[in-house]
């Protein structure tokens, strides 16, 4: 396929690729995207669980260290109550450090009476003082509670603090005697856990009930002090949630987070664990990164196997085309290809052979065919020429240029064959052309078929032309013998039409010269006047009969297509045959419309007229009755002639337009007029009928198509 034309996104190995990449892309994608979604969550889950594990396992040990330290403080003023409020200062100064020392988050104590005056204090960083009678306890506790933690406050140096305080009662009334508080500073248990293995990125920071920051592992977090309720873990624990498993939002800096909470207890606060969410997913985006590398590799894999099982399907149909292509350019029908193997390629191979066997048997056929069909139509004796939609020759026979030479392509047939008629949009099937081919008269008849359209030569028309110069000289003569035959028997009425105004004329004459020879009785100028008036009127009544058969008689025009009226031409015909009528004492009833045109020769349709009267003149018996009707109906005219004589039998009408036929006695008839009359309108582009009842008369309808120049 090396010189092949057809694109490369055309072919067959590029399909096999294609569908190999996307049969591994798609199950891989969804098989991939599947366990990416299942194992990120996972992941996911299991990133939220150990984060809220281990806020949770801080708040609880927040929760037991200030349980711890309560129950200290709880357990020293039980087992040394009256130590405590006592008098013996020496005694309350050994409890207050005991209890210092092993405690290391007090870092003051004091005790006060029952009236919250301060008796006694010591600090962890100060030298025990006296306090003043003065003093105050800082933060009292209501006197229905046993103990109480109070809310986060800061000293000067900015550290977090807390005061716990228990009841001191008398053990054996178990009256309020006394307060024993404890300063605790909040940063050393915040300091405990700066230590603790935290993930990368990860940091933890308190807050207590009204969002206030207690403290954090991470310095940076201290800046945004201000700005920490804004915390949506805040916001939850102080909307009053207890925990939160896990969820990921932006920090105060605005970089996306993995955080989760939980709440102290006691006292009320909140410990908040927050990672980047970039390194808390960071599990998830190698597990990504090893699912894609897996998948590009499987990927390759399916591609190269793709490429090796296409070219070895797509090889021996390469070669197939191949074979086919030099089959084609060498026509060789006969030589066969080579089957390279017994798979379905291979019995494709099989079957195109089988196939070339076949073509070859039906091209044998169709050029047998073609041989025949040109033998057929060179030898049909007509003209047969293929035209384009322009009417322009494509194609022609053999005879065709016989008649008008070699040199016809793309030529336009009107041109060639020099006749008007082929320029009609429609034109007129069977009607006959009169053409000079080679220096003399031909008589063609035209045939046009209209071809259907996208055939392989773009022809649109089928042009027969066939040689019937014999056929219409033919006709022409037997025109003229009809016409002939009608001029003899016209003879007898046309000499007594001239024989009436001849006696007159010699009636004149006699007189006149009689009188000029007689002495006494010679004519006066008026009478010579007269006389020659009378003779002269005479003169050219003989002249207008012997005109219209004269005018009748002369030689027709082959070629005349003139536009004649169909009334005038009519009675002109009509007077010939005046004299007849009257010796039969028949009276012809005339209804013609004025302005009936039509297309054709004027003496041709006067010869119809006369032959279709003179008929049924002999039919008809003495005083009968003729009626000739001639009407416009939309765009034909209808020409109709009645007689109400002897009839046709019903087995002499269906001959009656044959040649030569005629019911007539010898010399009456030469059986013509009937055929020619029907070939002339036939000619005009109209048909005639017979219609006839013997013993009750006869009609002949003649309908010829109007012409609208006669409008």
């Amino acid at each position: 396929m090396k010189n092949s034309s057809i694109p490369w996104w055309m072919r067959i190995k590029v399909h096999f690729l294609l569908f190999g990449v996307t049969m591994s892309i798609l199950p891989l994608f969804f098989l991939g995207y599947l366990g990416f979604t299942s194992v990120s969550q996972n992941l996911e889950k299991d990133i939220y669980a150990q984060n809220f594990e281990q806020v949770t396992v801080l708040a609880h040990e927040i929760n037991d260290t200030f349980t711890n330290l309560e129950n200290s403080l709880i357990l020293t003023k039980t087992t040394s109550a009256c130590a405590l409020v006592g008098n013996d200062k020496m005694s309350r100064q050994i409890i207050l450090e005991t209890l210092l020392q092993k405690e290391p988050l007090i870092e003051e104590i004091k005790v006060t009476d029952a009236n919250y005056k301060v008796i006694d204090q010591i600090s962890l960083h100060e030298e025990i003082t006296q306090p003043s009678p003065a003093l105050k306890l800082e933060n009292p506790i209501s006197p229905d509670m046993f103990s109480a933690i109070s809310n986060v406050f800061f000293s000067s140096d900015k550290r977090p603090k807390i005061y716990l305080t228990v009841t001191v009662q008398d053990p054996a009334t178990k009256r309020k005697i006394g307060y024993l508080q404890a300063k605790i500073d909040v940063t050393t248990i915040i300091n405990n856990y700066h230590n603790l293995q935290l993930g990368n990125g990860e940091y933890i920071f308190l807050v207590d009930q009204t969002g206030n920051l207690i403290g954090t592992t991470d310095s940076a977090r201290m800046s945004h002090t201000e700005k920490i309720r804004e915390n949506p873990a805040v916001q939850s624990f102080i909307e009053g949630k207890a925990y939160s498993q896990g969820s990921e939002y932006k920090s105060l800096s605005g970089v996306p987070v993995v955080g989760a909470f939980a709440s102290v207890g006691i006292p009320n606060w909140a410990v908040v664990i927050e990672q980047p969410a970039h390194e808390a997913n960071k599990p998830i985006y190698d597990f990504a990164l090893r699912l894609i590398m897996i998948a590009i590799l499987i990927m390759a894999l399916v591609m190269i196997l793709s490429i090796a099982f296409g070219l070895q399907v797509v090889h021996p149909i390469e070669n197939l085309e191949t074979q086919v292509q030099q089959i084609i350019s060498t026509g060789n029908l006969e030589s066969h290809i080579p089957i390279e193997s017994w798979d379905e390629i291979g019995r494709l191979v099989k079957s195109f052979n089988q196939l070339l066997n076949f073509l070859d048997q039906k091209n044998e056929n169709l050029k047998n065919e073609k041989e025949l069909l040109t033998t057929v139509v060179d030898g049909i004796g007509a003209g047969m020429v293929l035209l384009n939609p322009e009417k322009k020759i494509i194609w022609w026979n053999t005879k065709f240029a016989e008649w008008f030479g070699e040199l016809l392509a793309n030529l336009p047939c009107d041109q060639v064959i020099n006749s008007q008629s082929i320029q009609d949009v429609q034109p007129e099937n069977g009607r006959t052309l009169s053409v000079f081919v080679h220096e003399e008269r031909h008589h063609f008849r035209q045939m046009y078929y209209n071809l259907l359209p996208d055939n392989p030569e773009n022809a649109a028309y089928l042009l027969l032309l066939e040689d019937v110069t014999q056929e219409v000289e033919m006709e022409a003569r037997m025109i003229e013998t009809d016409k002939m035959a009608a001029i003899g028997l016209l003879a007898s009425g046309v000499a007594h039409e001239i024989n009436n105004p001849l006696a007159i004329v010699a009636a004149h004459c006699e007189d006149l010269l009689d009188r000029m020879t007689e002495d006494g009785q010679e004519p006066t100028y008026e009478e010579i006047k007269t006389g020659f008036n009378v003779v002269l009127e005479q003169i050219v009544r003989c002249k207008q009969i012997t005109d219209r058969l004269l005018g009748f008689a002369r030689k027709r025009n082959e070629n005349a297509n003139d536009l004649i009226d169909i009334g005038a031409a009519s009675l002109q015909a009509l007077e010939l045959l005046a004299h007849k009528a009257k010796q039969k004492q028949l009276k012809i009833q005339l209804q013609i419309e004025n302005s009936l045109y039509s297309l054709g020769n004027e003496n041709e349709w006067q010869q119809v007229v006369l032959n279709l009267l003179t008929n049924a003149l002999d039919a008809s018996s003495e005083g009968g009755i003729i009626e000739v009707k001639g009407r416009r109906e939309r765009e034909t005219i209808n020409f109709i002639v009645q007689d109400y004589g002897e009839g046709i039998s019903h087995t002499n009408l269906k001959k009656a337009l044959d040649p030569f036929f005629t019911t007539k006695s010898v010399g009456q008839g030469t059986g013509l007029g009937l055929y020619v009359s029907y070939g002339i309108v036939l000619k005009m582009q109209g048909t005639m009928s017979l219609e006839s009842t013997e013993g009750q008369g006869t009609c002949v309808k003649i309908t010829l198509p109007f012409h609208k120049a006669g409008d």
